[in-house]
């Protein structure tokens, strides 16, 4: 579910931001918490190996192996490649929040255009509004992970008021060899809600050519936004990108474990920190290792992570407004 905490920053304090810091559900400490203490066992794993269980002239050349790598870390490009991949997908998230369908704006046309107080106006209205809902609920079923087990089968959909036994047998009288991926009859319903709109001005309902346009251009719109969410789901980011930044951040830190180990040195009095704790180091992982989780539950908001879409929530929403 997505972690609201508006609340929370209603007004500004200087302890505002730092109250956040000590939830829990969402964070991103529950993210790197489990990669971070992995992350410190092997680096102290390997810091009391070379401090009692090496011999002198290993000591050197494990001297030597951390001082090549500390010098050559920098070569990994980090920042850049996170920042870049974070700003596209951060824009590949808002495209998908911007279009993933709330059914507001029809259901306003549809009260607005579609006019009478008639039993026959009113199921005019209702089946336009439920024919819309219908293609969310096949786009996200395919989607979501809990709108699928909401809505297990056709039959369930059928069952939750979404389609008529007569509207499924219809619907699964289409047959189209890109039935599955590219979903072709996720639209069929959308169509379905078109020739409402078209009977409903042949029948009176709807007052002239203008507003029947009208109505028609924002079943469209809906459409169209619930098009492009199905589109982002079948064509991801090329895998090549995803799996150059998870090799970047990874293999980093992997060399970090020795680049970053303190090399004691007998002859000098060692009084730094991180001989008993890597405090930077820690830091650091903290940090892009959670810029790398960031990403990780961005990427696909159709998840069942702490922050994805509430499908579910959203469908339920569009009902009660279809309601109305």
């Amino acid at each position: 579910m997505t972690i609201n905490y508006n609340k929370e920053i209603m007004t500004s304090h200087p302890w505002t931001f730092f109250l956040l810091l000590f939830k829990w559900k969402g964070s991103i400490w529950k993210a790197v918490y489990m990669e971070t203490i992995i992350f410190l066992i092997c680096y102290g794993i390997i810091s009391v190996i070379y401090k009692t269980a090496m011999g002198e002239s290993s000591q050197r050349v494990f001297e030597s192996v951390v001082r090549y790598f500390d010098k050559r870390l920098s070569y990994i490009p980090l920042e850049f490649v996170l920042g870049f991949f974070v700003t596209t997908v951060v824009n590949r998230w808002t495209k998908l929040y911007q279009t993933i369908g709330f059914i507001d704006n029809v259901g306003l046309m549809a009260n607005l255009y579609v006019r009478g107080a008639t039993e026959k106006a009113r199921i005019y209205r209702r089946n336009i509004m439920r024919y819309c809902e219908l293609v969310q609920v096949l786009v996200f079923r395919d989607m979501s992970m809990r709108t699928r087990r909401r809505f297990p089968t056709m039959e369930t959909i059928v069952a939750a008021g979404f389609m008529n036994k007569h509207e499924l047998e219809l619907y699964n009288s289409y047959d189209t060899k890109y039935n599955s991926k590219l979903g072709t009859k996720y639209w069929i319903p959308a169509n379905w809600a078109l020739c409402m709109t078209y009977k409903a001005r042949k029948d009176g309902y709807i007052e002239s050519d203008y507003f029947k346009a009208q109505m028609e251009a924002e079943i469209r719109t809906w459409r169209t936004n619930i098009e492009w969410v199905c589109n982002y789901d079948w064509v991801p980011l090329p895998l090549m990108y995803p799996q150059l930044v998870c090799l970047a951040v990874n293999l980093y830190f992997l060399v970090s474990i020795v680049a970053r180990q303190l090399v004691v040195e007998k002859h000098k009095i060692v009084d730094e920190v991180d001989v008993y704790f890597p405090v930077m180091t820690f830091l650091q992982f903290i940090f892009y290792m959670g810029w790398l989780k960031v990403i990780d539950v961005m990427l696909n908001p159709f998840g069942e992570d702490d922050d994805d879409f509430e499908t579910n929530a959203l469908i339920d929403r569009n009902i009660t407004v279809s309601d109305g």
